[in-house]
């Protein structure tokens, strides 16, 4: 009998946490109560300040190391 309430709450902690990290947003927050975004990478509240603004600078001819082309080649030594 122990068995089954160890079960159901290791399954119910996962949900709890599943449900807390995959919900959208509004949803989440009605449950949890959540009004503030919560920390950590990848959560997309933008509060560390390294989700990017908009597209990658493009790379110039100053950042290639001298002697090597601009195009990147994988040789591939065959026996």
């Amino acid at each position: 009998m122990l068995d089954y309430v160890i079960v159901g709450l290791i399954v119910a902690v996962a949900a709890w946490y599943a449900a807390s990290k995959y919900l959208p947003k509004s949803l989440r927050n009605k449950l949890f109560g959540q009004n503030k975004a919560s920390g950590g990478c990848g959560s997309g509240c933008s509060s560390c300040g390294t989700c990017e603004d908009g597209p990658a600078a493009p790379r110039t001819g100053a950042d290639t190391p001298a002697g090597h082309s601009k195009r990147r080649v994988i040789e591939l030594h065959l026996k």
